[in-house]
């Protein structure tokens, strides 16, 4: 049992060593990913950079006489910026996300979801309000949408050639930069306003055990006042020409009987194997080649019978003429002399214990060797 104990233990920290080098490995990947990444968006930006400013110096030196930026290479999609830099690569670190929800109350469970409206606190649209589109909580921003466009160069393989190369793409939005806008009555004037909430706080936490799923409610400190969330649309179900319909779903097709089996035969082979022998059915030929292997056996076994050396012979046919002549039956002479046997026995007990045939039975010894027979002569007088 100790043996067995000390391999389970050896066996449990070899497979926690592994696990661990598979997920440094893991780690590293994806460290080594995100890095090569980050270096080509850094790449990308200077080289935007770069344009940006070789521009405004032709602009200043050259006057009219500056090349035009609508040509070349980067003509169509002049002051756009590159595909890379749509959306940052590196992930944040905790403290950095809990900073960037730092007047949501954490970064555990955001207090802002799709569908709220924000006001935008930096950028070109500083000021303007909209709704959310996206939550990335991978990086703590989300999209707002038409607020906060820039046009993106992006790869004729992937707008097409008919198509122009750049596009107004909304470019995510740290939460940090946004604060949401909710709707107040004001209990002296009894008007409703839009209101700019700075701080959010989770009241009310229910954990439903049966799915998992955990709610609350957003609060506004100072004011106790309930920010609801908003609604989500109801899914409307499309039909479409290949949809079964459910009167077709629920039509009996089927009926087994006696005859077949209650499932067709090559669903049979999917759920178990084909030549498994924990099958009642199987294919002729299986059958077949089943069989011929086990007369290949048999005939393997007669073979090695058949080659045996003279001893092995002799032995053979002294039990074949054992088993022919049976089991041995005692005869009449037989009995007589055991008899004989057995009340020489018992005399010589007797005399042994200095008794005789006339005393009564009970003072004799139980023995093995007192056992009275009607056919043994009586004992000789002394």
């Amino acid at each position: 049992m100790q043996k067995i104990l000390k391999r389970v233990a050896t066996a449990e920290r070899v497979a926690a060593k592994r696990k661990t080098a598979r997920d440094r490995q893991a780690f590293n990947k994806n460290r080594f990913a995100e890095v090569d990444e980050v270096k080509y968006q850094r790449s990308e930006l200077a080289q935007d950079f770069g344009r940006a400013k070789q521009a405004i110096r032709d602009d200043w030196h050259l006057g009219p006489n500056a090349p035009n930026a609508n040509i070349g290479q980067y003509g169509p999609t002049h002051g756009a910026i590159s595909e890379a830099r749509y959306q940052i690569a590196a992930s944040l670190r905790d403290h950095q996300k809990e900073a960037r929800c730092a007047w949501l109350g954490g970064a555990t469970n955001l207090n802002i979801t799709v569908g709220d409206r924000v006001v935008l606190l930096e950028g070109p649209d500083k000021g303007r309000i909209g709704k959310i589109t996206d939550v990335q909580k991978q990086t703590m921003e989300v999209i707002v949408g038409g607020l906060n466009k820039s046009n993106i160069r992006m790869p004729v393989q992937f707008v097409g050639k008919d198509k122009p190369p750049g596009i107004a793409i909304e470019l995510p939005i740290p939460i940090s930069a946004v604060r949401l806008v909710h709707p107040i009555r004001d209990p002296n004037t009894g008007e409703t306003k839009d209101v700019i909430i700075n701080q959010l706080r989770h009241s009310g936490f229910f954990h439903d055990r049966i799915s998992g799923q955990v709610r609350w409610s957003r609060l506004v400190p100072g004011l106790n006042v309930t920010i609801p969330w908003p609604s989500k649309p109801a899914k409307e179900a499309t039909d479409h020409k290949v949809d079964t319909l459910r009167i077709d779903v629920e039509e009996r097709t089927f009926v087994p009987t006696l005859l077949r089996p209650p499932m067709p035969e090559d669903v049979i082979d999917e759920l178990r194997n084909k030549y498994s022998r924990f099958r009642t059915r199987h294919e002729p030929d299986y059958i077949a080649a089943r069989e011929a292997a086990v007369q290949a056996d048999k005939d393997r076994a007669r073979l090695m019978d058949s080659m045996r050396t003279p001893l092995q012979d002799f032995h053979r046919a002294e039990r074949d003429r054992k088993k022919k002549k049976g089991k041995p039956r005692l005869s009449v002479d037989m009995l007589e002399e055991i008899g004989k046997v057995i009340a020489r026995n018992r005399e010589r007990t007797l005399n042994a214990a200095g008794l005789s045939d006339d005393a009564p039975a009970a003072a004799v010894p139980p023995t093995s060797a007192t056992i009275e027979t009607t056919d043994a002569p009586p004992p000789p007088s002394s």
